[in-house]
């Protein structure tokens, strides 16, 4: 497994070569292959775990690729928030479950 700088200095090359826009419909690709491996998934069909990790390791690595690119701190921030947003709407939904 890569270490972050050989992450980051991947990313960057990538970026480089490729360009952000390439980069971001990579990204967009990748989204649309996971949509359809959830898909997949969710109507049983056999042997679809392998493909579902797959697609999800390659949304992965091209998110982190651009989050990278636009900085990494303002993600950071916005999914710090929306982190809270999802305890707080899971607690609620708790207490409207268990009738707290």
């Amino acid at each position: 497994m890569k270490n972050d700088l050989e992450l980051q200095v991947l990313f960057d090359e990538c970026l480089d070569f490729w360009g952000f826009d390439a980069q971001l419909k990579q990204l967009q690709e990748e989204c649309l292959e996971l949509a359809l491996a959830i898909s997949h998934y969710r109507r049983n069909r056999p042997n679809v775990m392998e493909n579902l990790i797959e697609e999800l390791a390659d949304v992965q690595l091209m998110s982190r690729e651009i989050i990278h690119a636009v900085g990494p701190e303002k993600v950071i921030d916005i999914f710090d928030k929306k982190s809270d947003l999802v305890a707080e709407k899971l607690k609620k939904q708790k207490e409207k479950s268990y009738g707290n």
